[in-house]
């Protein structure tokens, strides 16, 4: 079997936000969380913290807000944090390990550090979650192949995939009310009046062939945002 290989950015986003299928439900989170993650929380302050970060990031590569094709730079940012958690835990019930060495070489296969810094930016990824984010893409590759999926047959991508999210939901996610609230009709976070326009659900991209990116692109307002009709 071939072994799975993400070849653009969209497809590493794809394994920590694209492909994130939440069950995430409207109860409400204790004061000073942002989310939770089954038991794990994202506090408030770990949020704001990213938020501040990647707004600097974005000023220090003279990048606008307003180029970014993500709705909400809060619920963008939060997602990448509620997707770290769950890719991480599903690697651990899974025994699945990711060295160093696996991030370094997805990092180099696009394009090395710098290249794939300015695609991050575009996804809503703070320059300190940038490893954590392309650890999540190895986890996706390497749960594809754990689930027998072989890129010259879709349907089995498209097989593995639907384990990976019956895993992925498995494990229940809560959005504080502040950041928007989770409805599976609307397909991801909404609350239109606080934070601009709905946030759909990344699930709907699990369709997708994860072969099928193209070429990094320097700015990352010409890249694809999961986060924002993905």
């Amino acid at each position: 079997m071939k072994s799975i290989r993400v070849r653009a950015p969209q497809a590493v986003a794809a394994a920590v936000l694209a492909c994130l299928a939440m069950t995430a439900c409207s109860s409400p989170v204790r004061v000073g969380e942002a989310a939770t993650v089954g038991g794990e929380r994202i506090s408030t302050g770990e949020l704001n913290e990213k938020i501040a970060e990647f707004q600097a990031a974005l000023k220090k590569s003279n990048v606008d807000e307003s180029q970014l094709q993500i709705p909400s730079i809060p619920r963008a940012i939060l997602l990448q944090l509620i997707a770290t958690r769950q890719f991480d835990g599903f690697a651990r019930r899974n025994n699945i390990t990711v060295s160093d060495g696996d991030i370094d070489k997805l990092i180099s296969e696009q394009g090395g550090s710098q290249q794939l810094g300015m695609a991050a930016l575009g996804k809503g990824v703070a320059p300190s979650m940038a490893r954590a984010w392309v650890r999540g893409g190895v986890i996706y590759q390497k749960a594809l192949e754990r689930f027998g999926a072989n890129l010259t047959d879709q349907a089995s991508v498209q097989a593995a995939q639907i384990k990976l999210v019956e895993q992925l939901e498995a494990v229940p996610v809560k959005v504080s009310p502040r950041y928007g609230t989770w409805d599976n009709r609307q397909g991801g976070m909404v609350d239109e009046a606080r934070f601009g326009k709905p946030v759909p659900s990344p699930s709907a991209q699990l369709q997708q062939d994860p072969s099928q990116g193209g070429e990094l692109q320097q700015d990352p307002a010409q890249q694809q945002d999961p986060a924002a009709g993905q």
